[in-house]
This record gives C-alpha cells, structure tokens and sequence, in this order.
C-alpha cells in the first residue's frame, strides 16, 4: 500500500505497537511473511541510525535517550592506574569530557591530549621511574586525558596518597540508545526516547529494507518520506538551542548567553 505525504505526516507520537501496525500496514506483510523478531532487528537498527542522526547535526543541547534512566555521567574513584577502561556495557560512542579531583575536594577540567604527538615516551606501568618522568609534564590543577584502547588514560597519573584522599574522575559522554526488547514490541506500549515528529522514521525504514530484496514498486515512495524526514530531523536537532546573543566585531567572532 503507497502512503501519501498526508498519510504519514499525520503520525507524531507514536507507540511501539503503532510503529509495528504501520509496518503491517505499508508493507502489506503478516508476521509469518515479516516476523515480529526480524521486525525488531530492522527497528533497532534505524534506531540505531537515527540516533546517529542526532549526534551528527545536534548543537550544545546534549541528546539523550529519554527511555534511560539516568543521566549518561559516570563517579568513578581514582586509582593509582593510570588508564580506567571504559565499560563496554555503557555504550559509549564518544567523551564529552572529563574532569578530576585528585583530593577529593578540588575539582578540575582535564584537556584532552593525543600522547603520540608529544615526545614522551609510552611506559608500562611497572615502569616506576619512567612514568614519574612522564607525570612530572603535568599538574593536577590542569589534568589532561588522552582516550585510547577502549580506556581513559589520566596525566598525571594519581599516586596512593591522591587515592586514600578520596579522589575521584568525573565523566560524561555520548551512549547508544536503548534498544527495544521483543517483550516490548509484543506489548506495544514503548514510545520512542527521540522527538516524537520523527518516531514514523521507525516505520518507514523497516518497511524500506522489507521492500527492497523483495523489488516492491512503494519502496521509493518509503525511501523518499524517510529521507524528508531525516533532513527535517537534522534540522530540528541542530537549532533547538535559541537562548544566545551573537556579538560581532572586527575580525572576532563572540557568542554569549543571555
């Protein structure tokens, strides 16, 4: 069944269930021919995606999964470790930033660092005096980070004391969304955690990739209304902050907040 743009455009906040229904109802498809778990394959991977989306043309205003329950920033103690490897059950995406306490009360912005484009030396941590050469580069008033490995590697590196004082790391960063359970699809009442403008993309793109091995002619028509909707879902995730005076002068370019 082809959809017009009035069809589609009509559909703003949506369940899951309603995402599957649209399913069913533009490709034509039963369960049996398109089964619910492979259903909720191609909807999470277009989850997946559309969170890409975001990531990509977002300004300073930070998404965040709305189905997660807190917030994607991590309290971690020090040790006297340099790297601290990142949980592979968080998924991360990307560092927003770090900041430091190394006793446990002051607490300080680390600045990235790319360690190979400086001249010291990568040393093992049973290297004792060789990362104390290292560390005396750095200050734990202006800590610098450099992310490498799937860890955090922290300059300079805490020592026993810093730790028995209760230091601690602070982290936040970009996750993956969560994903749907078959559970959820089944009992349908799971609402999507992006802006609900776009939750029929969760119907259009599944519908896309059942369309297209299969040859059906509405598979263009679907494949147009996502990439309308992609483009205005860029646009929307990349001017949600209005709140700046933007000052201009000779050759400086300055931003506030009001």
């Amino acid at each position: 069944m082809n959809l017009s743009s009035r069809d589609w455009v009509s559909f703003i906040y949506m369940t899951l269930g309603e995402i599957n229904t649209k399913i069913t109802q533009m490709t034509g498809a039963s369960t049996t021919a398109y089964p619910t778990a492979t259903r909720l394959i191609d909807i999470n991977n277009h989850l997946q995606k559309i969170v890409g989306m975001i990531f990509d043309s977002q300004d300073e205003t930070d998404f965040a999964d709305q189905r997660q329950t807190t917030y994607p920033i991590v309290t971690t103690p020090l040790t006297t470790n340099r790297d601290y490897s990142i949980p592979v059950s968080q998924k991360v995406l990307r560092i927003k930033n770090v900041s430091v306490s190394y006793d446990g009360t002051n607490l300080y912005r680390a600045t990235p660092l790319e360690i190979n484009a400086t001249e010291l030396p990568s040393a093992p941590a049973s290297a004792t005096t060789a990362n104390a050469t290292i560390d005396q580069s750095y200050d734990t008033v202006s800590p610098r980070y450099d992310v490498k490995y799937n860890s955090i590697w922290l300059y300079p590196k805490p020592t026993q004391a810093q730790v028995d004082a209760g230091g601690y790391m602070v982290i936040e960063w970009d996750t993956q969304p969560t994903p749907f359970t078959l559970s959820e699809l089944n009992t349908g009442t799971e609402v999507p955690g992006f802006d609900d403008t776009f939750h029929m993309m969760l119907a259009l793109g599944p519908s896309v990739d059942y369309c297209i091995p299969l040859q059906l002619p509405q598979k263009n028509d679907y494949q147009e209304q996502y990439n309308d909707l992609e483009a205005r879902l860029r646009k929307q995730y990349s001017t949600k902050q209005k709140d700046r005076n933007y000052k201009f002068g000779n050759a400086i370019w300055l931003d506030t907040y009001k």
